[in-house]
């Protein structure tokens, strides 16, 4: 009598897929950042404020500084906030350019 061997891997039983354990990742902390770009972006489009600019600075700053991951908001919050503050101040030396002498004038 003849033995026929069986063919181990036709036989064997289907393998179960094991599920993917996942791991949670934590979702990095940007909220300076983003409160300093929003406030740049704001000083941009309502740029009649002075307070908003020196507060879009001083958040960046700080995002910057706390916040590796999203460093890139809080350089835009500070060149956003940096350039309006220069706007002011350009504003500021010119307005005191063009009235200084009319106020001299009206005192005479």
């Amino acid at each position: 009598m003849s033995t026929i061997t069986e063919n181990p891997v036709l036989t064997t039983a289907p393998q179960q897929a094991t599920p993917q354990q996942t791991v949670p990742t934590a979702v990095p902390v940007r909220t300076l950042s983003i409160v300093s770009l929003v406030l740049g972006a704001t000083s941009v489009l309502l740029g009649y404020t002075f307070l908003v600019p020196i507060a879009a600075i001083v958040v960046g700053v700080l995002g910057y500084q706390r916040e590796p991951a999203a460093r890139a908001f809080s350089v835009w919050g500070i060149v956003l906030g940096a350039v309006m503050t220069v706007g002011w101040i350009v504003v500021g030396l010119g307005a005191l350019a063009f009235a200084g002498p009319l106020f001299l004038i009206g005192s005479l």
